[in-house]
């Protein structure tokens, strides 16, 4: 936030630190450019610290200068206990006061300095906080706190407070996010068929895939009906054990075809298939996707995927393209199903068949697999009949290449690595399936590029004033012994 205040010291600053660097004419007190960042360093971080520490010190000088008034009577509050709490900034701790107020003719009190300062003994900066959660969405929380160490020395937040981070702003995360693409259908209901309204964007590539995440539940330890549970020897508590299992992740994609820069991605856990379209949808309104718009969908050909697909885009130029790997995949399957039945060898029959979908001859494929279905009852030869019967419209990979369109759904599959894989899967991790949702809410935002805008909103909320920041305290009084908390929101990310 800019200060004309702070701008002034720094011109101040800038003649005082030229004067000396002209005087050093033997280079002793600057040597070299390497010596002087690491003093620029060193500066700014006691400048920081003293900064801050000044500012806390002069507000607590106000407040015993001009006691607050208490709101019943109109009497100048007794100030009683002066306690100290601990407030973590880029630059290390800082010593808080907490001046605690009290009329005790009528019985209220306050905290009169944290609406002075704008916090609720809150022990991390705004800054300190975005970067923990930055750190430790990418990797385990344990080597986010070393390495948040490392970036700011003499901060220390422990595994189990970055963990606390991470989860509370994954709920902050997953909020902006269904917000943000709320916008954008509400955007595109009001826009109807209306295609000026738009960007003049042609062509738009859609994907959807999905995977697999380890998740857990904590169960307490079978005992017999008559027997007594075991329990932890320090807090007796009864035991759990882990009861691990996969839980699917949906990822789509939409991308101007050909672009590296400006993908979009949707991540959803299981269970929220119908979200993971809309969002899909969303983000093509995000690239400019209008009614004109030649939309392409690729992925795997499962009923569902192409049925919403096509349900989605259905008001766009749509046209569903089978992911050339899952049709192979089904051509092998098929073909070790005729291999057991004594035809020719899985890959020798994969090869010829994905050449007659190549060339569009498909129904070939469907005729050769329905009959040898009838003839031997073997059950992947009917399914996978089924499979390119139903996208016979949609495998011909020649004309489609001819054209320059893609014909695999490989970057939403690499999405799954990059974006899922990287945090979700990490050696020895295993999540609640609650906590899911907001960890993949973070990873979308540092996909999408929506990092930043998630943290201008959290600083506009946390630093907007609820009221005069000299004498507020009319607003935050209460009944003893009730404490005063602060009126501003919450902040982890910002």
């Amino acid at each position: 936030m800019h200060s004309p205040h702070l701008d002034s010291i720094l011109s101040l600053l800038i003649e005082q630190y030229s004067c000396a660097v002209t005087n050093d004419k033997q280079a002793m007190a600057f040597p070299d450019l390497l010596t002087v960042v690491e003093q620029c360093l060193m500066f700014c971080r006691k400048l920081g610290l003293r900064m801050l520490e000044t500012f806390v010190n002069v507000r607590l000088a106000q407040v015993k200068a001009d006691k607050p008034s208490c709101p019943d009577c109109g009497e100048p509050m007794e100030l009683l206990a002066n306690s100290h709490w601990k407030h973590g900034t880029p630059w290390g701790l800082v010593d808080v006061p907490d001046v605690y107020a009290y009329c005790r003719p009528c019985n209220r009190s306050c905290r009169p300095l944290h609406a002075m300062l704008g916090t609720d003994r809150e022990p991390w900066s705004l800054a300190v906080e975005k970067d923990a959660v930055d750190l430790c969405s990418d990797e385990s929380c344990e080597r986010a706190s070393h390495k948040l160490e490392q970036h700011h020395p003499g901060v220390q937040i422990g595994r189990t407070s970055m963990l606390r981070m991470l989860h509370n702003n994954g709920t902050l995360a997953r909020d902006f996010v269904t917000r943000k693409l709320e916008h954008a259908l509400e955007q595109a209901a009001e826009e109807g068929n209306d295609s000026s309204q738009g960007h003049a964007l042609l062509e738009l590539e859609v994907e959807h895939d999905g995977g697999m995440i380890p998740v857990a539940l904590l169960e307490p330890l079978p005992s017999a009906p008559d027997a007594e549970p075991e329990r932890t020897p320090v807090r007796g508590l009864r035991k759990r054990r882990k009861n691990m299992f996969w839980q699917e992740v949906k990822v789509g994609l939409v991308q101007v075809p050909g672009e590296v820069q400006g993908r979009l991605y949707s991540v959803r856990p299981s269970g929220e298939l119908d979200e993971a379209f809309d969002d899909l949808f969303a983000l093509a309104r995000i690239k400019g996707c209008t009614d004109s718009t030649q939309v392409r969908g690729l992925s795997d050909g499962a009923l569902h995927i192409r049925t919403r697909m096509q349900e989605t885009f259905h008001s766009c130029d749509f046209l569903f393209i089978l992911d050339r790997p899952h049709a192979r995949e089904h051509l092998t399957e098929a073909g070790e199903a005729l291999a057991a039945q004594g035809g020719l060898g899985a890959q020798p029959w994969a090869d010829a068949a994905m050449d007659k979908l190549e060339s569009g001859n498909v129904l070939s494929v469907v005729f050769e697999l329905r009959k040898a279905y009838e003839a031997t009852g073997a059950e992947p030869l009917r399914l996978n009949a089924n499979y390119f019967e139903r996208n016979q419209d949609a495998v011909a990979y020649a004309e489609y290449r001819a054209k320059g369109w893609s014909t695999a759904s490989s970057e939403v599959e690499s999405a799954h690595r990059h974006i899922v894989q990287v945090r979700i899967k990490i050696p020895g991790a295993w999540w609640h399936p609650d906590n899911v949702p907001g960890v993949l809410a973070l990873r979308m935002l540092k996909a999408n590029g929506w990092w930043e805008a998630q943290a201008a909103v959290l600083r506009k909320q946390a630093t907007s004033p609820g009221s005069n920041p000299i004498h507020p305290v009319d607003a935050r009084v209460s009944r003893w012994p009730v404490r005063v908390r602060c009126t501003r929101p919450k902040h982890p990310l910002a």
